[in-house]
């Protein structure tokens, strides 16, 4: 009997996520819309620069099973948007760079699903650009992004799993003011994403 509770205890033991002092990284793709604002952010152009698209990667470690933080890279751009303009076509598109540092927890449902969440804190430069006649005009913005997550993740095996989630990045200062572009601002973002990581 104690030899078969001893078994039980060593498989129990083996079968736990064994991630603690593992490095990590991530590679996630994201589809969402931009949060806009100001007297253009409401014209058919704000809102046709809202849908858009990212793409992050990140390296990280593992405090222990439930705590990780991590470093991360991400750019996003917007849909290309095109107009019939007075005279020719007017085409404009938003994209944005940002690295920063995040940190997650994560709640255990059993030893291979969890919940998850977290915050990270970063720098954007973002960039907007119009062209009518094969002239381009650009104006970019560079600030702080603070955003949040929340998520589900299943561990596929001790060292790979995936995620799935919903993100949201508030840009401060990202005010678009000129006669090329009005008064537009993109005062952050929200998103679905999908991730997978590999744990070392």
């Amino acid at each position: 009997m104690k030899k078969a509770l001893l078994i039980a205890a060593v498989a129990a033991s083996t079968s736990m996520p064994s991630l603690a002092n593992d490095n990590y990284v991530a590679l996630e793709l994201g589809k969402g819309e931009h949060i806009t604002s100001g007297l253009t952010g409401d014209s058919q152009i704000g809102e046709d620069l809202e849908e858009m698209r990212l793409f992050s990667i990140k390296f990280g470690h593992y405090f222990n099973k439930n705590v990780r933080a991590y470093g991360y890279l991400q750019g996003s751009a917007s849909n290309e948007t095109t107009y019939i303009n007075t005279p020719g076509l007017l085409k404009t598109q938003l994209t944005s760079g940002e690295f920063g540092a995040g940190a997650d927890y994560l709640h255990y449902i059993n030893d291979q699903f969890y919940l998850l969440a977290g915050g990270n804190l970063g720098i954007y430069k973002s960039e907007l650009e119009a062209s009518n006649f094969g002239i381009t005009a650009t104006e970019d913005n560079t600030g702080l992004a603070a955003g949040a997550n929340l998520g589900l993740g299943y561990k596929f095996t001790e060292r790979f799993g995936m995620e799935l989630g919903y993100r949201y990045t508030h840009y401060f200062g990202n005010e678009f003011k000129s006669q090329q572009f009005g008064n537009l601002n993109f005062d952050g973002f929200q998103a679905a994403y999908l991730n997978a990581s590999y744990s070392f």
